[in-house]
């Protein structure tokens, strides 16, 4: 039976009992249909998988008995970087959840010129938890054990240059080089800037130019603005990071205990 993996936002440690808040129990019980049997994973996000047992399984409570600790070793020694237009919710959301899959890094939400959804107050800090709960959902099903740093919305004309140690790229169909051919035989850190539907304006394009970022596209088709943000994660695995089964020469191999 496959484990269920869930994300527990509190400290874990093996032999002790863990009460799972109401809407985690909900999820679990009445929506997964866990059984007093079912094999739990919890994580919270230290890189760890915590494995155990309902120890109690009632109505209006659950709690978890862990049994072990293991280290996930799911994270690419690629480190990734997203600058994302904010898009329209159900695109924005796919990007973000199949950005996560891919093994992204970080995700830095921006306000462009094309933008069209625009948040203030409230609606701003409600739009960054729903997308932390779309990050930690997807972490739940690929397996995850570190959650992907979710940045405050910014105006992309406030995006800093590129430091000495990392290559960024900005997606232009334009662009007279592809991502393969960028140059770069090796990275340890790339960033990515990619537009909202439309795309940068020249402007911006010019802007993020200065900044030390390089153009490039990602093959002859047009993309729709999410796909291309899950292509250019999954791109940059192949050609630099862990989706072509290169292993991390600074790392062991993950310990359990």
């Amino acid at each position: 039976m496959r484990a269920i993996r869930l994300y527990i936002n509190q400290k874990l440690a093996v032999h002790e009992e863990v009460r799972l808040a109401d809407s985690i129990r909900h999820h679990a019980c009445d929506v997964l249909r866990i059984s007093k049997h079912s094999p739990l994973v919890l994580f919270n996000g230290d890189g760890y998988d915590y494995t155990g047992l309902p120890a109690s399984l009632h109505k209006k409570e659950l709690t978890v008995r862990i049994t072990g600790r293991t280290r996930a070793g799911k994270e690419s020694f690629l480190e990734t970087h997203l600058v994302l237009g904010v898009l329209k919710s159900a695109r924005m959301d796919y990007a973000i959840q199949k950005t996560v899959e891919a093994g992204v890094t970080a995700i830095h939400p921006v306000v462009t010129e094309r933008t069209v959804i625009r948040f203030s107050g409230k609606s701003r800090a409600n739009r960054l938890q729903h997308w932390q709960n779309v990050i930690i959902s997807a972490c739940e099903q690929c397996g995850r054990a570190d959650l992907p740093v979710l940045h405050e919305v910014a105006d992309l004309a406030d995006l800093a240059a590129v430091g000495d140690d990392a290559q960024g790229y900005f997606l232009d169909a334009s662009a007279g080089q592809t991502l393969a051919r960028s140059g770069h035989e090796s990275l340890k850190k790339a960033w990515f800037v990619i537009g909202p539907e439309g795309g940068l304006t020249r402007s911006e394009a010019g802007q993020v130019t200065e900044k030390g970022f390089q153009a490039v596209t990602l093959g002859p088709r047009i993309l729709r603005t999410e796909t291309a943000a899950a292509a250019a994660i999954i791109c940059a695995q192949v050609l630099w990071g862990d989706m072509a089964g290169r292993t991390d020469p600074r790392a062991g191999e993950p310990g359990t205990e």
